[in-house]
């Protein structure tokens, strides 16, 4: 399982508060298991999408409720969504009915989502913007 984006833009922000930062930190964002696309969406609000992750993964996994995006960029909820199951967790969406990824372990899970958090981090530094500004 790989969440993961190119092109990395900020051309449309416009100031560095948390509602310009989570919708005008854009790539285009992809989801995969394998050969199978899970979920895709060009200029995809990835900073929102790894804060709302790194967030989400701070609970114990005992007690951590299943993950749906509510996104400012999107009237559905679930965008992106992490659901538990036997073994472990999946990811799908809900513009993807149908389609979700194998059974993720926990390990495995955080260290993708750290992963991905990571690129958004670096990428913002990158472009002069201060990270800690969304990851506390």
């Amino acid at each position: 399982m790989i969440i993961s984006y190119s092109n990395f833009t900020t051309r449309d922000l416009r100031g560095t508060s948390v509602e310009q930062l989570c919708t005008n930190i854009e790539a285009d964002l992809w989801v995969a298991d394998g050969d199978v696309l899970i979920y895709n969406e060009v200029l995809f609000p990835v900073a929102e999408l790894a804060s709302e992750l790194t967030n989400w993964i701070r609970d114990p996994e005992s007690v951590r409720p299943d993950f749906a995006l509510d996104s400012m960029s999107f009237a559905e909820k679930g965008v992106v969504s992490i659901t538990r199951t036997a073994g472990g967790w999946r990811i799908g969406s809900v513009l993807s009915p149908g389609v979700a990824s194998g059974v993720v372990d926990e390990s495995a899970l955080l260290q993708q989502i750290r992963q991905f958090a990571g690129l958004v981090q670096r990428d913002m530094a990158a472009a002069g913007i201060d990270p800690h500004l969304l990851f506390r």
